[in-house]
């Protein structure tokens, strides 16, 4: 049995409107509106200009550092990561055997990319378990005196 003329009719309208060269200009122009967003977020990440609660409104390079997030020094990657409103960003670490706290010297400098990508209202929540040993470290953003000329604190 033969189908129908009208769906067929339908998808090869639909098919030959998406190849329209009117769509391909559309889609280069969002394409290039989605890199000057990137490029604007970080201009103001770098000057610790970003302000805002929503954690659906974080940056695009935060949102993609988090699906793959840089071991810190001492070769820990969070088990867990959590970016809610306000915004808020937990790390929960599982320690390996023989470490009994995660080392928190420096927060600032050792999580500025986060921090200044958390914006002035951001706060980052470190969390820690390890063989009978657990702690958490609150970092406001606020509280970081980055550098409004590069990274690096004033």
């Amino acid at each position: 049995m033969l189908p129908p003329r009208a769906p067929l009719l339908l998808m090869t309208l639909l098919l030959g409107g998406c190849a329209a060269p009117a769509h391909q200009q559309l889609g280069q122009a969002l394409s290039g509106l989605e890199g000057e967003l990137a490029r604007l977020e970080e201009e103001l990440a770098a000057m610790n200009g970003l302000h805002y609660q929503k954690a659906i409104d974080a940056p695009v390079a935060l949102r993609l550092y988090l699906e793959a997030p840089s071991p810190t020094a001492e070769g820990l990657v969070p088990a867990e990561i959590a970016l809610q409103d306000g915004p808020l960003l937990r790390y929960r670490y599982q320690l390996p055997a023989g470490m009994k706290a995660l080392p928190t010297d420096n927060p600032c400098l050792r999580y500025e990319f986060e921090l200044r990508h958390l914006g002035r209202l951001g706060q980052l929540d470190l969390v820690w378990q390890g063989n009978g040993h657990q702690g958490r470290h609150l970092i406001q953003q606020a509280d970081c005196p980055f550098s409004a000329k590069g990274p690096g604190l004033q």
